[in-house]
């Protein structure tokens, strides 16, 4: 878990760079700390605390970026069609959630 401050600051610092904060993947107590914070905001109860971030990469894609909030911080990106389909576009943010589980564990 990380504090509020914290999280602030990262939301913050991805803005400034044209990204938008969409979604979050946080423990139950994580979800209740940030509170407000998450208004507007899909979460899901995980075992990752990671923030999901988007922006247009090009005409026809979107960048989605999972953050880190726990331990040494780092991020992976998926780069979806903006036609996929509803679960290709969630299979893919899946697959990168699997991914930072993976590097997390190993």
């Amino acid at each position: 878990m990380t504090d509020r401050a914290t999280v602030g600051e990262i939301i913050s610092q991805y803005e400034r760079h044209g990204w938008k904060f969409r979604r979050a993947l946080l423990s139950d107590e994580s979800r209740i700390l940030l509170g407000e914070m998450l208004d507007g905001i899909e979460v899901t109860i995980s075992d990752l605390e990671a923030l999901w971030f988007s922006r247009k990469s090009k005409p026809e894609t979107e960048t989605w970026e999972l953050r880190r909030l726990t331990g040494s911080p780092f991020a992976l990106i998926a780069v979806v069609s903006s036609d996929a389909s509803a679960g290709v576009f969630e299979s893919t943010l899946a697959q990168v959630a699997d991914e930072m589980r993976a590097k997390i564990i190993a």
